[in-house]
């Protein structure tokens, strides 16, 4: 998130910044401005061959880093309310209030600079009632998600529960508050990165962006299928 960090600094200066030499402010601004454009781009799906506009979509999953700290949170950014849905693995963290709050007050700007509310032909975001009365710069609403399952106090599983809570709402399934195998999950991620790898060996693909969309497969177990179990 240093990248939230930075260009909100850049809008939103502390005193600190008077200080800085016009070297240092110049270089900053280049950064910012570098930032702006590939966060810009990504809105737009002009850098991501898979992916759709953010105009075209309701929801952005973002994993954000705590305080450059080994904690990992989910972000979902529901575009139609006008809000952030943070879930978190490890609540009595809390260590992710600097960096909601930096992106809260970035996101009107990146979808501002990237012409978001121009973009009507899909929805028009002036009759939705999130954005009634509301100006573009008017900051996202931010709602911490109670009652989803948790981890261990100092497992660090942190990544692995982010991926399990996006799998969750990507499938419209609710995340449950108890009962998660997190050994059975880890060792079902690490068969698909592991599958993926291969195959994308295999076709001789040196990037993510040449590897075609594929459809999701559905296993449908017959009577004389053998289930093994895998070992972390």
């Amino acid at each position: 998130m240093n990248y939230i960090h930075d260009t909100s600094t850049h809008y939103h200066r502390s005193h600190s910044e008077n200080d800085l030499t016009s070297h240092d402010k110049n270089v900053r601004s280049m950064k910012v401005a570098s930032v702006e454009r590939s966060i810009c781009e990504i809105m737009q799906r002009i850098c991501i061959s898979d992916g759709i506009p953010w105009h075209l979509t309701d929801e952005v999953y973002v994993p954000i880093n705590c305080k450059g700290s080994f904690h990992w949170v989910l972000v979902v950014i529901v575009l139609k309310e006008r809000c952030i849905r943070v879930y978190d693995s490890m609540k009595v963290h809390r260590g992710h209030a600097d960096e909601i709050k930096e992106l809260t007050e970035m996101l009107s700007t990146y979808l501002t600079i990237s012409d978001f509310f121009e973009k009507k032909d899909r929805t028009d975001w002036s009759l939705l009632d999130a954005y009634k009365e509301k100006t573009d710069q008017h900051a996202f609403d931010v709602h911490i998600v109670d009652g989803i399952v948790q981890q261990s106090s100092g497992t660090l599983n942190c990544g692995l529960f982010v991926a399990a809570y996006a799998e969750f709402l990507s499938n419209r399934h609710q995340i449950p508050s108890s009962e998660f195998d997190s050994k059975k999950h880890r060792t079902r991620y690490t068969s698909l990165l592991w599958d993926y790898g291969v195959n994308k060996a295999c076709t001789g693909y040196v990037s993510d962006n040449q590897d075609s969309p594929r459809p999701k497969r559905t296993f449908i177990r017959s009577e004389d299928t053998e289930m093994i179990d895998v070992e972390p």
